[in-house]
């Protein structure tokens, strides 16, 4: 499924890249501002064919958001994350991210901004496998977390594991994707 997720990715990046980032910034725009102004938003360095979130980040800091990036500290640990914004400098980091440097401050986000393969409508994502996400997520609950990508993106059916989070949403060129409602009987 990774290796469909990704030729369909790339497909779409290699269509419209550009279109689809300013497409999804003001979408993602619209989404932030229901957050506090000042509130701490973080995204990742786009890698390959992912959906750049550069522009929706720089739009943020203009508007009084705090942004920062994640950094992989370890192998089976949660992300850590740096405050940055568009012009600083940048490291690199483990599996070929870019992340602020060590002297950057540390902060836990209110919001993310989170790459993915692969997304269906509950917006449970697919990422490459190494739980880097989830495990932050299950260390800081509080935070909000959307998937920035393509439309085409979707699929039917993500596999999930216990240990695996949904989204609050999926942010595309198209609209913010939220969770289908889960009808639960009130009878049983």
């Amino acid at each position: 499924m990774r290796f469909e997720a990704q030729r369909i990715r790339a497909g779409a990046f290699e269509m419209y890249a550009l279109e689809a980032a300013e497409k999804a910034t003001h979408h993602g725009l619209n989404l932030f501002s229901s957050f506090e102004r000042h509130a701490v938003i973080g995204a990742y360095w786009p890698m390959e064919s992912e959906l750049d979130p550069r522009l929706l980040m720089h739009a943020l800091a203009r508007q009084g958001y705090r942004t920062c990036l994640p950094v992989v500290a370890k192998k089976n640990s949660p992300l850590t994350f740096r405050l940055w914004q568009v012009g600083d400098p940048l490291e690199e980091g483990t599996f070929g991210t870019q992340h602020p440097p060590a002297e950057a401050p540390e902060v836990i986000p209110n919001a993310l901004i989170v790459p993915l393969l692969a997304y269906d409508a509950d917006c449970y994502r697919l990422g490459w496998g190494g739980g880097f996400y989830d495990r932050t997520l299950a260390a800081h609950s509080e935070i909000k977390a959307f998937g920035f990508a393509f439309g085409a993106q979707i699929v039917d059916h993500v596999p999930r594991e216990a240990h695996d989070w949904p989204l609050q949403g999926v942010i595309t060129e198209e609209g913010v994707i939220l969770p289908r409602k889960q009808h639960v009987s009130a009878l049983q």
